[in-house]
């Protein structure tokens, strides 16, 4: 019943997480949000691989 307990609230942490990092980085945090509900902690680890998509001056635009 522990383990369980903490796998619950470990995907729970993950979730919020991944939802900030996402949007931090020009990601929708919704859709991050469900990846990590439904992969758990290693949603972390795909959104900090994927590149972030935000440019150098803080928008998501990709002008140069």
């Amino acid at each position: 019943m522990f383990v369980i307990l903490i796998t619950i609230l470990l995907t729970i942490v993950s979730m919020y997480f991944a939802g900030c990092i996402a949007q931090s980085r020009g990601r929708s945090s919704k859709i991050w949000l469900w990846i990590a509900a439904f992969i758990g902690p290693f949603a972390l680890l795909l959104v900090f691989l994927l590149p972030n998509l935000q440019g150098q001056d803080g928008n998501s635009s990709n002008r140069a």
